[in-house]
């Protein structure tokens, strides 16, 4: 959600609350129409907080909150975090900026697939806390062959450096004797920290690919890499209910 703090140009702003275009915003503030905390404004550009007292016409106005839900197939080299320290491309970036959203968990930089960005802050706990289940799916190409006992093992759980790794399911497995690789699909019933390529990495198995293609009953299968769409109300609801358990 945007916070009371940020600031946006006031033609932004007064278009933002469907008003007028922002190009008649720009005639209204010239004609000096607009004030800003009782001021009257006519330059361009001024910057505004969300919480500042905005009148046209003497009539306030207000950008009115929603709560928005983006489902992206993040690229390779975005980073999932809302801002990064580094100033790397974030996978904020890529959708729509009318208000601002955090993504649901995380996919490491080099992961890519599935993820969801929201200003819905409540969504985002059923998403993403332990004590709710949230299946997620990926593909994977390790460098190895991946035997039948490894993928026992696995299913039953591990623990490796005192962290436990709950169990996963993993099926279409094909191996490529030519290039020693092996493909897969996974399916993760928690969310710890590079996961995946930790516990390969513990078979000597390192990860060469990983996509996310499912969270729960949502895929990205329609979407290219570094497209993004809007969840449909009957998908968020969907969601809710799969984490909730009581579908």
């Amino acid at each position: 959600m945007n916070s009371l703090n940020d600031t946006i140009r006031l033609q932004k702003f007064i278009a933002m609350t469907g008003y007028c275009s922002r190009r008649k915003a720009e005639e209204l503030i010239q004609a000096g129409k607009v004030t800003v905390n009782g001021k009257k404004v006519t330059e361009q550009g001024v910057q505004v907080a969300y919480n500042d007292n905005v009148k046209v016409n003497g009539k306030q106005i207000v950008i009115e909150q929603q709560n928005v839900y983006y489902l992206l197939n993040k690229p390779k080299g975005v980073v999932s975090t809302a801002a990064d320290e580094k100033d790397r491309q974030s996978v904020v970036n890529l959708v729509p900026g009318r208000f601002r959203v955090f993504p649901v968990g995380r996919l490491d930089r080099e992961t890519t697939g599935a993820i969801i960005l929201t200003n819905d802050g409540s969504f985002a706990n059923y998403m993403t806390h332990p004590k709710f289940d949230m299946n997620k799916q990926y593909r994977v190409s390790v460098d190895g062959r991946l035997t039948l006992d490894i993928s026992q093992k696995l299913a039953e759980g591990i623990t490796i450096e005192g962290v436990h790794y709950q169990g996963v399911e993993i099926s279409a497995v094909k191996y490529d004797p030519k290039k020693n690789r092996t493909r897969f699909n996974i399916t993760l019933h928690e969310g710890k920290n590079r996961q995946i390529r930790k516990i390969f990495a513990h078979f000597n198995l390192p990860v060469l690919k990983l996509h996310r293609f499912a969270i729960g009953p949502i895929t990205v299968e329609e979407l290219q890499i570094g497209q993004y769409r809007e969840l449909k109300p009957f998908e968020v609801k969907k969601l809710l209910l799969t984490a909730k358990g009581e579908i």
